[in-house]
């Protein structure tokens, strides 16, 4: 997958390296010569020192064979700028930060595919902490180390028709099965059918394996 991020500011940077380290093709454009002349050295990426709104540093960091385009410049007139560049371009899916939640509809609306909201997210997180206080927050427990991954059941799977407890789970838990529009928690009688719609807590090592196995039907 080729994918380009503008912008590596704290959430830029981050994606970057974590893209980075999964071998995915990348390339990354920042404004700032000090910032792209750093990063340089942290990340086996092409690293293009440009504006991301000028169809020139686009094309030299090759929007027309990208497959997903990352907008996440703290400026977002910038992200949406550059993401109808991007879509109009032909990237199949275009991803951009707001600064305020209330553009999100905006952005939704002249095309952009997935709107993000730092802000948002750890506003909404602190809300749940003082709402539900009993409650641990995944990524507390996993430290990083785990992840939610979400998957439909293939009809011609070897899990389908399989109850939880015959699969023998090791790096994952079924935390969750939507049949239709109504959500279970499974245990491990519980049957998966083919269609399910499950929710996996899976160790970030293991998820490729995971989603293969389930994906092939491979036990």
């Amino acid at each position: 997958m080729y994918i380009i991020v503008a912008g590596m500011g704290r959430v830029g940077s981050t994606l970057a390296k974590s893209l980075s380290e999964k071998n995915y093709d990348l390339v990354v454009i920042d404004s700032r010569k000090e910032v792209c002349d750093e990063i340089a050295g942290e990340l086996d990426a092409l690293v293009l020192n440009g504006d991301c709104t000028k169809v020139k540093t686009l094309e030299n960091a090759g929007i027309e064979e990208a497959d997903v385009f990352i907008a996440v410049t703290g400026n977002q007139e910038l992200n949406l700028i550059s993401g109808l560049i991007a879509k109009k371009n032909g990237v199949a899916k275009t991803i951009a930060r707001v600064s305020e939640p209330s553009y999100k509809e905006v952005f939704e609306s002249l095309g952009i595919d997935v709107i993000i909201s730092p802000e948002l997210v750890a506003a909404k997180y602190l809300e749940k902490l003082i709402d539900r206080p009993g409650v641990v927050d995944l990524a507390i427990i996993g430290r990083g180390d785990a992840e939610i991954l979400e998957l439909i059941i293939p009809p011609n799977s070897e899990v389908a028709d399989k109850q939880i407890k015959e699969l023998g789970a090791k790096d994952y838990v079924i935390i969750a099965i939507y049949e239709g529009n109504e959500l279970k928690i499974p245990d491990g009688n519980t049957e998966l059918k083919p269609y399910d719609r499950i929710l996996l807590l899976v160790k970030s090592e293991s998820l490729d394996t995971v989603r293969k196995m389930f994906s092939s039907g491979e036990i």
